[in-house]
């Protein structure tokens, strides 16, 4: 009676595990799961969420773990009953599937055809060899593959096709479990970025969903950044040319874009963002006139560096560029942004006798510095800004796992919905001088277009039984 209590208890456990409703009831909690992974910023900075929420529901958020919310351990238990479940329907279903993929039931009585889905007779008197011939060949044309086996009384021959169509419930579960075997696999990469300037070489990624970050074993080098812009001045395509390098030695080199990454050794390197760094840097393009009517020369120029005012001892030095000029309330003066709004430069010019001064030179406000006694116009041409790129990094070890769910659970929908199997049974019996035959089919689904197929494949396994060889 214990024995009998304990297998009541296992068999009504396995009944739930197994049981659609729970299947349901899972599906739902993810889906709900994943509208709030949508809706709540996930691995953002503490300040993006205080600005956000209140502090007591940023509190409720981050206790629950809905900040980081596919590394909660309640999500992951969620995946991993839904994974029980998967396997637990899996299982319970081979002895089906085992039976329908069986041949051992290629003769069928009379009795059990008729519990087919379609059952037609009809006899004729030729039964030699080449008529047997003749029904396999309508067989295999109209169903698929045929097998003939006969005895002293009974020629049976049994036609199928879509054999492997049963699999399909098999093949999609699969899938769905590989793709949660390699989204777990992929929580032990990381994401995060480098800034790199042009010529600069970096080992290390800081990482974006936690502080701090995490050394690479190679180094990336940025050899040259590149951006184009509308007339608008809005950006119309950057990219950077990376190159890759292991021990000092290049080992591969590529040119970036967006939606086009470079990938080496499990890590991808995406186009992300670009800006202007520090404008120390930068070159300036200076035009400078003498007053006195004397030609006058374009100096493109470091900022920083000194040159030289052609046809005199005269000489000139770039201390400072601003790409956006301001004034703050104490007269400081400072850039408002990194973009070239209004741009400014501050120029020392050193006579060769005479003291020296400094003025400013706006790009967009040429006149500005114009003042008596003074012997040179410096225009503000145009400025060359150093660009750094912003590459996004992406490690993640369960990508190729995903992929391969993904195909399997493919092929496993394109079974359930585009193939069916289909069986047939033409059994001959011989009875005096002529033949009774009976034939039978069912399919797994779409019944009434295989009803109507049958139909024409009697009507042809009649007329060839009817015919003179």
């Amino acid at each position: 009676m214990n024995t009998q209590k304990k297998h009541g208890l296992f068999h009504s456990l396995w009944q739930q595990i197994i049981s659609i409703r729970l299947t349901v009831t899972l599906l739902i909690l993810l889906s709900i799961v994943c509208v709030i992974g949508t809706v709540v910023p996930q691995n953002a900075p503490e300040s993006t969420y205080r600005g956000l929420y209140q502090e007591s529901t940023y509190v409720l958020l981050k206790k629950t773990g809905c900040t980081d919310l596919y590394h909660a351990w309640w999500f992951l238990a969620l995946m991993g009953i839904f994974s029980v479940n998967l396997t637990a329907c899996t299982l319970h279903r081979i002895p089906r599937t085992r039976k329908q993929l069986s041949r051992s039931d290629m003769i069928i009585s009379e009795a059990r055809a008729r519990e087919m889905l379609c059952f037609k007779k009809f006899t004729f008197n030729d039964g030699s060899p080449e008529k047997e011939n003749q029904f396999k060949a309508v067989l295999e044309k109209r169903v698929g593959k045929t097998f003939l086996k006969k005895d002293a009384h009974q020629t049976a021959f049994f036609a199928e096709k879509g054999r492997l169509s049963p699999l399909a419930f098999y093949l999609t579960h699969a899938g769905i479990l590989v793709i949660i075997i390699g989204v777990l696999i992929g929580t032990l990469g990381y994401r995060g970025y480098i800034q790199l300037y042009e010529g600069e070489t970096k080992n290390r990624v800081m990482l974006r969903d936690v502080r701090g970050s995490v050394e690479i074993p190679f180094a990336i080098r940025c050899n040259e950044f590149a951006i184009h812009f509308y007339e608008n001045n809005m950006p119309k395509d950057y990219k950077s040319e990376l190159t890759v390098l292991e021990n000092g030695r290049e080992v591969l080199t590529k040119t970036i874009e967006v939606n086009d990454p470079l990938f080496y050794r499990g890590i991808r390197f995406y186009q992300s963002s670009y800006g202007t760094g520090s404008s120390k840097n930068a070159e300036v393009l200076v035009r400078v006139d003498p007053l006195d009517g004397t030609p006058g020369s374009s100096y493109r120029v470091k900022v920083g560096d000194t040159f030289s005012i052609k046809g005199t001892g005269d000489r000139a030095r770039i201390d400072r560029l601003i790409p956006d000029f301001s004034i703050d309330d104490q007269g400081r003066y400072f850039s408002k942004s990194d973009q070239p709004d209004n741009p400014a430069i501050l120029i020392t010019v050193l006579p060769e006798t005479g003291k020296s001064y400094r003025l400013w030179s706006f790009a967009k406000f040429p006149d500005f510095h114009k003042k008596e006694g003074r012997k040179y116009d410096f225009q503000f041409a145009n400025f060359y800004p150093t660009y750094f790129t912003g590459l996004q990094v992406t490690k993640d070890p369960g990508v190729m796992t995903v992929w391969v769910g993904c195909l399997i659970m493919t092929i496993g929908i394109y079974l359930a919905f585009f193939t069916s199997h289909r069986r047939v049974w033409l059994i001959l019996t011989r009875n005096g001088n002529s033949i009774r035959a009976f034939v039978s089919g069912t399919t797994t689904k779409n019944r009434s277009a295989f009803a109507e197929s049958f139909n024409t494949l009697f009507e042809e396994l009649q007329t060839t039984g009817k015919s003179k060889c």
